[in-house]
């Protein structure tokens, strides 16, 4: 004999959050925690009830046997995709072609080139600011200079390293 389904659906709405927070003390994440209470009451439905003398023991019972079940079910299948294996294959070689590390060493010395060319207070001001993280503020302080002067440097400098790297992209095309 089973028991009612209305009776489950009432007792399913007073005991589900209990049994979740119970397995959720426990580790289980909360997906994983509903996953089982859910199991449980499915459990329940389909067996005989009887002879059940504490359905809510019996109850918490079923959902900690429940709990095992899945904690058990995912390490089967974590160990059959072994997600080190599978990040393995989806990850391209890191080492750059041969054309391409040309490439870059060109376009690299195409920049040192167009950075030894601007003026030197640009170049400085280039520097102080990209390469070793210095506000315009800063950079202002320590040369001497003011703030907007500092931005005109960069404006001036960001405009020629540009123009200088388009340049040279059209002569390499």
């Amino acid at each position: 004999m089973t028991i009612d389904t209305s009776h489950i659906a009432s007792l399913y709405a007073a005991e589900q959050g209990r049994l979740k927070r119970m397995l959720m003390r426990r580790g289980m994440s909360a997906q994983s925690a509903a996953d089982a209470v859910q199991d449980a009451f499915i459990k329940l439905l389909r067996s005989p009830t009887a002879d059940v003398r504490d359905l809510r023991g019996y109850l918490r019972r079923t959902t900690e046997t429940a709990a095992v079940d899945l904690y058990r079910d995912e390490r089967r299948v974590a160990r059959i995709v072994d997600p080190a294996a599978v990040l393995d294959e989806a990850v391209a070689d890191p080492t750059p072609l041969a054309d391409s590390a040309l490439i870059a060493g060109q376009e690299l010395a195409d920049l040192a080139a167009a950075l030894n060319d601007l003026p030197p207070r640009t170049r400085e001001v280039l520097v102080l600011h990209k390469f070793e993280g210095l506000s315009y503020q800063e950079i202002a302080e320590r040369l001497g200079i003011a703030r907007n002067t500092v931005m005109v440097h960069m404006v001036k400098a960001l405009g020629r390293l540009k123009a200088s790297m388009r340049e040279n992209n059209s002569r390499s095309d």
